[in-house]
């Protein structure tokens, strides 16, 4: 399996480089760190590269308060959270989060 979260600042209308991103994925009545990393300029980060993977319920948190701080601006939401579920562990899966000052946005990229 793959992960890779593409992160578009339909603010500014670019992609949102240098956002910090947690992958944490759920066990039991907690939540495990998986991996931690940082957007590249075109806005991507490939979080998991040829590794099992486990079906289950995942988290993508996105820190969108150190992106917008970067720019200036404080937006309403401090962290785009996503939770998605993986039920192929052999899946390639393409994560798009779409964000803004005032919203942000997922869906299953192809």
């Amino acid at each position: 399996m793959s992960l890779c979260v593409h992160i578009v600042d339909s603010s500014f209308g670019v992609p949102a480089a240098d956002v910090d991103v947690l992958l944490r994925q759920h066990a039991e009545d907690d939540w495990r760190e998986l991996v931690r990393g940082r957007t590249g300029q075109d806005g991507r980060l490939a979080m998991l590269a040829d590794r099992h993977v486990q079906p289950g319920v995942y988290q993508v948190i996105c820190d969108l308060d150190g992106y917008y701080a970067m720019l200036g601006s404080m937006p309403m939401h401090p962290r785009a959270i996503v939770e998605f579920r993986v039920t192929d562990s052999d899946a390639d899966v393409q994560l798009p989060i779409v964000v803004s000052t005032h919203s942000c946005l997922s869906y299953r990229g192809a």
